[in-house]
């Protein structure tokens, strides 16, 4: 699946620094699985010899790729950061992943960014363009998806208030974390909100349940939600019974996404031979950066898989800023989840604003500039 090394006439490295940042967030966010105040989180700066600088962002979570702050520092100062300056930098993609579950996709997808977006800088090409480039693809002018509203897995009332205010900033696709199969309140809430909406065509609702249902609960909830035009149900099993998955499909009546049991390349070409899913969610700092999300983006086309560009939660401008840059090289996307900024966070790592408009609409970006003065 991995194509020819990429050459570039970038100017080598010469510094790679680190930062260790926290992101406060304005309103707890809560799933299945975790709930979260803040964002923690890698900044990669990389200096090239001409003093071009270019930024990279990772988002170490133990859920969903193994890593953590630490060892995503250890992985980039014992390894990455000496890839970067080798004669070919991005040629070999993040390290497999280890025995015990653990991928260093966050941290080679910061260093990664991180040296796309100087070399870029370097070609004086925005970033969306030098990959165009480089990669031998269209470049979109307009970006045409809508970012969706994320509802937690709160409580009624809030549930719907907070769909309510979406609905009223002109969102039109909707997903909500469910915490259990018998999670019906919050569906029907969603459900009787959107139903004119919906049944004419001018909203969609997926249910993402992180992975915390059995077969036999994925299956009853399923069955339940199907008449309800649920458009997907996201990671309904835990990590690890892929092999339930088909059955799944079989017998659920919705299409079927997988978020945190598609990780890797190698995962994505199993999940293919076993018919296991109709949608992939792909994440940039789950999936290891632009150019394997890329790939992931062809190898589901090619294969009639929808796709969805999604975050984690608290991400800053600059994995929303990259995020754009997928959606202009692959405008086939389907769902967007990102690009949230400051109406999540109370603060950001760059100086531009990268929120979605009304309506969930995003336009091309500047690539993002430091929060420091340089």
């Amino acid at each position: 699946m991995a194509d020819a090394p990429l050459t570039f006439d970038a100017p080598p490295p010469r510094t790679l620094t680190l930062y260790r940042y926290r992101l406060p967030m304005k309103q707890k966010f809560r799933h299945a699985t975790a709930a979260r105040e803040e964002n923690e989180g890698l900044l990669v700066r990389l200096e090239l010899a001409d003093g071009t600088i270019g930024l990279g962002e990772g988002v170490p979570r133990p859920y969903v790729t193994g890593e953590t702050i630490h060892s995503a520092i250890e992985v980039i100062r014992d390894t990455y950061a000496a890839r970067l300056a080798g004669p070919t930098p991005l040629a070999e993609g993040p390290l497999p992943g280890s025995a015990l579950g653990v991928w260093h996709n966050a941290a080679w997808g910061a260093c990664e960014l991180a040296y796309l977006d100087a070399a870029a800088r370097a070609a004086r090409l925005p970033l969306a363009q030098f990959l165009g480039r480089k990669l031998n693809r269209p470049v979109a002018r307009t970006i045409r998806q809508r970012v969706a509203g994320v509802i937690g897995a709160d409580k009624p009332d809030e549930v719907a208030r907070k769909l309510r205010l979406m609905r009223m900033f002109g969102l039109r696709d909707f997903k909500l974390k469910v915490s259990t199969s018998a999670d019906h309140t919050n569906v029907n809430i969603c459900r009787e909100q959107l139903r004119r909406a919906m049944d004419a065509g001018r909203a969609t609702l997926r249910v993402d349940a992180n992975g915390v249902w059995s077969l036999d609960e994925a299956i009853q909830a399923c069955r339940w939600m199907a008449p309800l035009g649920i458009a997907a149900v996201e990671q309904p099993l835990r990590r690890g019974d892929e092999a339930d998955l088909p059955r799944l499909r079989t017998e659920a009546g919705i299409p079927i996404m997988v978020d945190e049991s598609l990780v890797t390349e190698s995962q994505a070409a199993e999940l293919l031979a076993a018919g296991a899913a109709d949608v992939w969610n792909l994440r940039l700092t789950k999936n290891g950066g632009l150019l394997p999300t890329l790939r992931l983006v062809d190898l589901a086309r090619s294969h009639g898989i929808a796709v969805m560009l999604g975050a984690l939660v608290g991400e800053s401008g600059i994995l929303s800023a990259a995020a754009r840059v997928v959606l202009q090289l692959a405008p086939e996307i389907r769902y967007v989840e990102n690009s949230y900024g400051s109406w999540l966070l109370r603060r950001d790592l760059v100086r531009e604003g990268t929120r979605f408009g009304y309506g969930g609409l995003v336009e091309r970006h500047a690539q993002p500039r430091p929060p420091w003065k340089s």
